[in-house]
């Protein structure tokens, strides 16, 4: 049986300190393989979350891997930042640069520090464009939905993108973020993702009951 790691998304527990504490505590514990930080700057996307400010509070209680995913404009910028602050994996969106020389910088000086690189597709890109870029990456996170928006209902065009990505790249990890639950995790795992990105699912539900539900245990 494949081996289905989750990643808890930050993005339910908002800004608030005490809650995002609370709650990485309480995914870890009860079984989630990774703390998915969601990040926002309003300006890529409408919405603002959680940035680096916040990494060394979460670190000090929990010592899960940090999935770090860039929703930001020019994150070139901010990247010796997150990994100061201690990504273990740092994702940055296709769609956040001008060209691919840009991109391909940006994965190159993440995989330099010794941190997972990921390229994060929106919905609406055309992954022809991207599957090139994907051989300079460790991890493609594919969006089951517009980005940056909290409890959409997951496309199904993601689980093409998916099986392209994987007939493409046999070896690396695809994570599929947005819309996950008990159905559509089923779906993508099918399709060929590994990593299982849940914020609603995980956080409006019996929290072991949902992770274990994603990894196919319960």
């Amino acid at each position: 049986m494949k081996n289905i790691i989750v990643s808890a998304s930050s993005l339910p527990a908002g800004r608030n300190m005490s809650s995002q504490l609370e709650y990485i505590k309480r995914v870890q514990n009860y079984g989630a393989d990774m703390y998915h930080l969601d990040i926002m700057d309003g300006m890529f996307v409408r919405n603002q979350s959680l940035d680096y400010n916040y990494f060394e509070q979460l670190r000090q209680v929990s010592n899960i891997l940090f999935d770090v995913h860039l929703m930001i404009n020019e994150p070139e910028r901010f990247i010796l930042k997150y990994i100061k602050q201690g990504a273990d994996i740092l994702t940055v969106h296709y769609e956040a640069f001008k060209d691919d020389e840009s991109l391909i910088k940006v994965l190159k000086q993440i995989k330099s520090k010794k941190v997972l690189a990921g390229i994060a597709v929106d919905i609406d890109t055309d992954i022809k464009n991207v599957l090139p870029l994907f051989k300079y990456a460790d991890v493609a996170l594919i969006m089951g939905v517009k980005v940056g928006a909290y409890g959409q209902t997951f496309n199904e065009e993601a689980l093409k993108k998916i099986k392209k990505v994987r007939q493409e790249y046999p070896d690396i990890t695809i994570e599929i973020d947005g819309g996950m639950n008990d159905i559509t995790a089923k779906k993508a795992i099918k399709a060929g993702a590994d990593v299982i990105v849940s914020g609603a699912y995980i956080y409006n539900n019996d929290t072991f009951v949902a992770i274990q539900t994603l990894k196919g245990k319960y």
